[in-house]
């Protein structure tokens, strides 16, 4: 063998992702999973029933609405993400239960 790098896959498929070479990096989002469905369910939820404990709810719900509609991009933009998760932290800091739900969508992005 040279110097070349290589891959060789034998007796199947792969369903993972495979980089090479000099600084390759593969990645796999998951934000179209159920999982992440259910946690941006769960915020929606969690804000109409929190509604007037968060402050600004109007601009809380839109912003769940701007992070679900960033997650459903076939490549997110992870500062947009961000900073729609920062701003609900702020408008929801009162409430623990929407804190934990955002946190966990945050943690996809670690």
């Amino acid at each position: 063998m040279g110097t070349e790098p290589n891959i060789r896959i034998t007796g199947g498929n792969v369903n993972a992702p495979i980089a090479m070479g000099t600084h390759a990096r593969a990645t796999v989002n998951t934000f179209g999973s159920p999982a992440t469905e259910q946690l941006l369910d769960q915020l929606d939820r969690l804000l109409g029933e929190h509604e007037t404990t968060v402050d600004e709810p109007a601009k809380a719900r839109r912003d769940a609405a701007d992070l679900r509609r960033e997650l459903a991009e076939p490549e997110p933009d992870k500062s947009r993400i961000l900073d729609a998760l920062k701003r609900l932290s702020l408008r929801a800091a009162e409430v623990s239960v929407i804190v934990e739900v955002i946190g966990k969508i945050r943690d996809l992005w670690a």
